[in-house]
């Protein structure tokens, strides 16, 4: 009598463990690649931001020319960003001694951020989204 409630119990726990324990929030998994002219964006980040207003923005890191990122479905504006580390030109001595002789400059073009044109449509049958720009406009 002992093992049945024991199996059942064991079973019940694996139904709840592979269902996942948190509610369905309506949010999607994608995943793609970030090129700049054909080459691999090392680094930055990525941003996802439902063009309805109706969804949550969010995003993800580029890493080795790849980023996932949890999204809400429908058609979303993309920003990515890149910044790269730059040695101001002839800083002061001062700057140097407080480490203020180094600029953030921002690598990808405006048209791919603050500016955005990338647009993806994301669905349960469409989670593959790469990312490509060029610096030339």
């Amino acid at each position: 009598m002992l093992l049945p409630r024991i199996s059942l119990l064991l079973l019940s726990i694996c139904v709840f463990v592979l269902s996942g324990c948190t509610p369905d929030n309506g949010m999607l998994d994608i995943s793609g690649k970030v090129t700049m002219d054909g080459e691999p964006v090392n680094s930055g980040t990525i941003s996802f931001m439902p063009v309805s207003g109706q969804g949550t923005t969010s995003g993800g890191e580029i890493i080795d020319g790849e980023y996932t990122a949890e999204v809400s479905p429908g058609e979303l504006a993309v920003q990515v960003t890149s910044p790269q580390e730059v040695r101001k030109e002839n800083p002061t001595a001062e700057e140097v001694e407080r480490g203020l002789d180094i600029d953030r400059k921002e690598t990808i073009p405006g048209k791919y951020n603050r500016a955005s044109v990338l647009r993806i449509t994301v669905a349960a049958d469409a989670l593959e989204h790469d990312i490509t720009m060029t610096s030339k406009d």
